[in-house]
């Protein structure tokens, strides 16, 4: 994404990470961070004891994508990391 989300929820991504994994041949790696919301919102700077949990999905190969189809590799990490954040994984990001 880019930034901290301001309500929990996976927010839009920022297309320069897309265009340069498509210029470079490099596998993007989704990471979804849970917890981080509820421990410290965005506008806080006081932290609250509580579980921060990392999960790393699998590799996504870019190089059949070019820059002109960035959006389509975009909405494909999207809806990875949704039905990730879907699948029975209750809790705020």
């Amino acid at each position: 994404e880019g930034t901290r989300s301001g309500d929990g929820n996976i927010g839009s991504f920022k297309k320069g990470g897309f265009v340069l994994a498509i210029e470079s041949g490099v596998q993007i790696l989704p990471i979804i961070i849970r917890g981080t919301f509820s421990v410290m919102s965005r506008n806080r700077l006081v932290i609250k004891p509580g579980k921060v949990t990392l999960e790393i999905l699998k590799p996504v190969e870019t190089s059949c994508f070019t820059k002109e189809t960035k959006d389509e590799l975009m909405k494909k990490i999207r809806n990875i990391m949704r039905e990730s954040v879907d699948n029975g994984k209750k809790g705020i990001l």
